[in-house]
């Protein structure tokens, strides 16, 4: 993450700044504590003095009732409902937790139906970061709402050799034919290795995390054939925002081997929508005229790097719309299964 909002920052830097000025930033871990963020969130303000706040945690509920408070400008990564509370946070995109359960998209359903899933495990994390599991329900709602049965079991990050008995157990006496993780991808593809492993073939394979990296596939190959993820899409080298993405990458965070990472490309956005905000504030920038600067811009892109956003518009609608993209059958890349799969809204 710290490596694309690197890379943005310094290249905006190298072109000299917004209005004339360099924009520095620090950094802190809340390690996926709300009250460690309340806390950070209140030193960084108080006691660091910083304009804005550049935000890619899964626990910022913690200090958004603080920054929203003091009007602090706040970009990032919407995983939870603040996002769609407060005005003056700004995302690029909204995670489907980031709405309620009654707010929920029956895309995902829809999507398994026509993979020809009809019985769902749906795998969560028992401790995960001590936040409600929002997106846990949300994906129960989608494929309830398609007709699918839905049942859930439980895995650690590292899962246990009785999570993984419990699952199988669970998909055999189920007659389960879809796993959905509502897990990081390095936990789910374990799981599914050892599902394989054990002889069961499920149909669906569907996980909210990034698509597998070069790594995870080197590790597990074609045990993680058709695992589908929806967050993004493969990136494109004939698109000229990609080479200016890779470009920079290269340039600027040349430790990270391998840019086509999701959390990469996620943080080089968020920092290119701090710039769009500091350009919409003026040369005299406030917080004030960088919140109605921003939520008045209609056609973000980062430069091409995602499809087009009104902030005001868009403000706290998960979308209905996903790309699915899934492993190869030799389990050595990646093939776009659709483009935009749209559902619509439900439970409302």
């Amino acid at each position: 993450m710290r490596a694309g909002m690197g890379a943005r920052i310094d290249a905006a830097n190298a072109a000299g700044g917004v209005y004339g000025r360099q924009i520095s930033y620090e950094w802190d871990d809340d390690r996926g504590k709300l009250e460690t963020n309340s806390s950070i969130a209140r030193t960084l303000i108080e006691d660091r003095k910083v304009f804005a706040i550049m935000e890619t945690s899964p626990a910022s509920t913690g200090g958004a009732s603080y920054l929203a408070s003091n009007r602090i400008p706040v970009v990032g990564m919407a995983a939870e409902p603040v996002w769609t509370q407060y005005r003056n946070m700004f995302s690029f995109t909204y995670n489907q937790s980031a709405l309620k359960t009654s707010e929920a998209v029956n895309t995902f359903g829809k999507f398994t139906r026509s993979q020809g899933g009809t019985r769902a495990l749906v795998i969560s994390d028992p401790v995960g970061l001590g936040l409600p599991n929002v997106s846990t329900r949300q994906m129960q709602t989608s494929l309830e709402s398609a007709g699918i049965h839905v049942s859930l079991a439980k895995a650690d990050q590292d899962p246990s050799a009785a999570q993984l008995n419990d699952i199988v157990h669970e998909m055999t006496t189920g007659h389960v034919d879809t796993l959905v993780g509502a897990l990081t991808t390095e936990t789910f593809a374990k799981i599914i290795a050892a599902v394989r492993r054990r002889g069961l073939h499920p149909k669906v394979l569907l996980s909210g995390g990034q698509p597998p990296d070069a790594d995870l596939l080197a590790t597990f190959g074609p045990l993680l054939a058709g695992l589908t993820t929806y967050t993004s899409q493969p990136l494109d080298p004939s698109n000229p925002a990609v080479g200016t993405y890779q470009a920079n990458m290269r340039r600027y965070s040349p430790e990270l081997e391998d840019s086509s990472q999701l959390v990469a490309l996620t943080g080089y956005i968020t920092a290119d929508l701090l710039i769009r905000g500091l350009q919409a504030a003026g040369p005299c920038p406030t917080r004030q005229s960088f919140i109605t600067g921003l939520r008045a811009v209609k056609n973000y892109t980062a430069g091409g790097l995602t499809p087009p956003v009104d902030f005001e518009a868009d403000f706290g609608k998960v979308p209905a719309c996903y790309p699915f993209t899934s492993v190869n059958t030799l389990g050595n890349g990646l093939i776009t299964v659709s483009q935009n799969f749209c559902g619509e809204p439900i439970g409302r």
